[in-house]
């Protein structure tokens, strides 16, 4: 019997060391390989503010906000230049709402943030009838949220109309650039979070994501029945795709928009939130190697820009959404 449980013992020691041994392959087959390797700085994690709502331009009211009862339906991704959005929708038989900015306001547990310059995203609705209401928060159409993309594939769809009547070998198809709205995260995020003033209201907070190909992901930040500022975190799954097996490695996530959802269990009360420092937290690594630095065209140099362009419209002097700043301690880790 002793034997027997000695090399049991033996055999799941064993099994134990085998199991670390593929894990730590595996957590590090994502890294891009080089000639050296990477010593423990292979990972530089940063919790960033990519949206305070203290510097949002061409948008007085802050963000949009629209619920699934409205009478207008704005455009979904695009930008319509015959829709004006109203932030104050006159109320309807099946809901109002409302959405400005909040001056000279703060949770007081963010000691780094000074009142006296701070803004907050206010947001008021209602519905009349209980069920699975819907709400967006969103972005505003504005050139401070285009957030340009190239498809990872060269198509002839785009080419203008001469184009396609000049012979298949003259034809010049590309990868195509379109434009979408949000905020554009930098490195490889691994969660997010908001501030939010709650009031007890028995709603769901989510986020939304946009990937590199063009897929939408869903991320819970949870419940929003509580009273006071509470900091809400959603961790984003390593299933969504944030890199490549090629340089430059990472391909950055779009934030898209807040849904805040009812469900039939909630009371049809008048509902107010407050929304301040959306943050990521996130991996801004990027392999170096000797030769990084060579580029064949502009093309070729911008990608490779990309990262330190994202991270240089951070606050409220860049020209991007974001208008935050880095906060907490950078780490870095293996």
């Amino acid at each position: 019997m002793k034997q027997i449980r000695k090399t049991s013992l033996v055999l799941s020691a064993s099994l134990l060391a085998i199991g670390l041994i593929l894990g730590t392959v595996s957590a590090k087959s994502n890294a891009l390989g080089t000639a050296i390797g990477s010593d423990l700085s292979s990972a530089e994690i940063k919790a960033i503010t990519v949206e305070s709502w203290d510097c949002v331009k061409e948008a007085e009211y802050g963000w949009q906000v629209f619920t699934d009862k409205d009478s207008a339906i704005p455009p979904t991704y695009e930008k319509d230049n015959n829709f004006k959005y109203d932030p104050k929708l006159a109320p309807s038989s099946q809901a109002l709402r409302e959405v400005k900015l909040i001056d000279k306001v703060k949770p007081q547990d963010l000691k780094y943030i000074d009142v006296e310059k701070n803004k907050v995203l206010g947001v008021k609705f209602q519905f009349t009838y209980p069920g699975y209401n819907e709400v967006t928060v969103r972005p505003p159409r504005t050139k401070q949220y285009e957030v340009e993309r190239i498809r990872s594939y060269i198509t002839d769809n785009d080419l203008s109309r001469d184009d396609y009547k000049k012979d298949q070998e003259k034809r010049q198809p590309k990868n195509a650039v379109f434009t979408i709205y949000g905020i554009e995260l930098p490195g490889v995020a691994r969660a997010l979070s908001v501030w939010v003033l709650g009031r007890g209201n028995e709603y769901e907070l989510e986020g939304w994501l946009e990937d590199w190909k063009g897929d939408n992901h869903i991320v819970k930040f949870g419940s929003l029945d509580f009273v006071g500022w509470r900091p809400l975190t959603a961790q984003i799954p390593s299933s969504i795709p944030q890199d490549i097996n090629s340089f430059p490695q990472t391909k950055t996530l779009v934030f898209k928009q807040f849904k805040i959802r009812s469900t039939p269990r909630t009371s049809g009360e008048m509902v107010y939130l407050f929304m301040d420092e959306l943050k990521v937290l996130t991996d801004v690594f990027e392999v170096h190697f000797d030769g990084a630095d060579v580029n064949f065209d502009d093309e070729d140099k911008a990608k490779k820009e990309q990262l330190k362009k994202i991270l240089d419209r951070v606050g409220c002097n860049g020209d991007g959404g974001a208008s935050g700043g880095t906060s907490g301690n950078t780490s870095n880790t293996n």
